[in-house]
């Protein structure tokens, strides 16, 4: 492979744009692709794509995103039909930053293209995803660039195969184990593009959970606000397939869920969270709505506590604390009433029946709000 070009690198606000997944698997296609051209020889590479050992020479490709921009990227040559390309999500937190991303390219002459994925590519089991079960986790839009990139190269056909050493591990912390994709990490990416500390990005990664469980059979979905709430949810007895993480993106999710047909949906997670409903705050980061004891404060008041004990409570400093005083008060019907308000607020927001389970630090539940 000739080298083409370098990594371009560019920043918005400071801050450097990276790569997605598909982006890399996508050029370091090219890259195996114009090897086999120029060699004229398949490769020999077993299905994890590695071969210890073997030389490793540096190269570069350069291709064409799906957004349609021009990007370069540094290679590694590690046989005719093997190389790869290091992830680099810039200033994004991605925990796949810094993973290779390996392609095999074997030249077909029947032309007919194919790509499949091999160690720490995760495989689809679940229906509901835009992967169909069986089918490995590389979306629709990197498919069709990898595939694109090969008959280009090889236009009388070609066998692609993705591989990321260390994948499987990577997984664990995404949301592919929610989501039925067994096995690695996924192929993403729309743009070929990642946007450092993208909210949209994270939004969209939250979506793909309510599809997996309508697709499930599940008709009450409940929404978390992350890993502790599903924890304490799963604890509570709910069923681990409607459980569905919402982070801060509360009304969002209950939109996209009522979107989707779903009619009934469950709340459950910190009051610290989920109280900030009673007064229309759908966005629960802190950064954009204050704690909620002011509503804890106004429910203790309609609760029959008096004027100096609710203005007790909303100077405490933490809603945690303000908990803590109304449970050892014995008050908890204080708390089931600011669940009754976060649930009145949500259902009447987005035409849903919204049932809340508010939960105090340690995960159980403190104060709820019933159909």
């Amino acid at each position: 492979m000739k080298p083409e070009t370098g990594n371009r690198r560019q920043s918005v606000n400071g801050q450097r744009r990276g790569f997605t997944t598909g982006a890399c698997a996508q050029a370091a296609a090219r890259a195996a692709a114009l090897t086999v051209a120029a060699g004229g020889v398949s490769c020999g590479a077993g299905k994890d794509g590695t071969h210890p050992g073997s030389p490793e020479k540096p190269g570069a490709v350069e291709i064409t995103l799906p957004n349609g921009e021009t990007a370069g990227f540094k290679a590694v040559i590690h046989r005719e039909g093997v190389c790869s390309v290091r992830k680099d999500a810039g200033s994004d937190p991605d925990i796949t930053g810094g993973a290779r991303i390996f392609a095999c390219v074997v030249a077909r002459q029947d032309g007919r293209f194919y790509v499949d994925g091999a160690e720490g590519v995760g495989r689809v089991t679940r229906e509901g995803l835009a992967i169909r079960p069986g089918r490995p986790a590389i979306n629709p839009v990197p498919l069709r660039h990898i595939r694109d990139e090969a008959r280009r190269v090889l236009p009388r056909g070609a066998e692609v195969i993705i591989s990321i050493p260390g994948g499987e591990q990577l997984a664990s912390r995404t949301f592919n184990p929610k989501l039925g994709i067994a096995g690695g990490l996924s192929i993403l990416g729309t743009t070929g593009r990642v946007e450092p500390w993208s909210r949209v990005a994270y939004q969209e990664s939250l979506l793909p959970q309510l599809d997996v469980a309508r697709a499930a059979g599940v008709r009450v979905p409940v929404l978390v606000p992350g890993a502790k709430g599903e924890k304490a949810a799963v604890a509570a007895g709910f069923d681990p397939v409607a459980i569905v993480q919402a982070g801060n993106f509360l009304g969002m999710m209950m939109e996209a869920a009522a979107g989707r047909g779903f009619r009934r949906l469950a709340l459950l997670g910190h009051a610290a969270k989920l109280a900030k409903l009673a007064r229309g705050n759908f966005d629960t980061h802190s950064r954009r709505s204050p704690a909620p004891l002011d509503v804890v404060a106004d429910a203790a008041g309609s609760c029959g506590l008096s004027g100096r004990q609710a203005r007790a409570l909303a100077l405490l400093p933490t809603t945690e604390a303000a908990i803590k005083k109304l449970l050892e008060a014995g008050r908890r019907e204080v708390l089931d009433e600011v669940a009754r308000r976060s649930a009145a607020k949500a259902s009447k927001e987005f035409g849903l029946k919204v049932e809340v389970f508010l939960t105090d630090g340690g995960g159980a539940i403190v104060g709820k709000a019933d159909w």
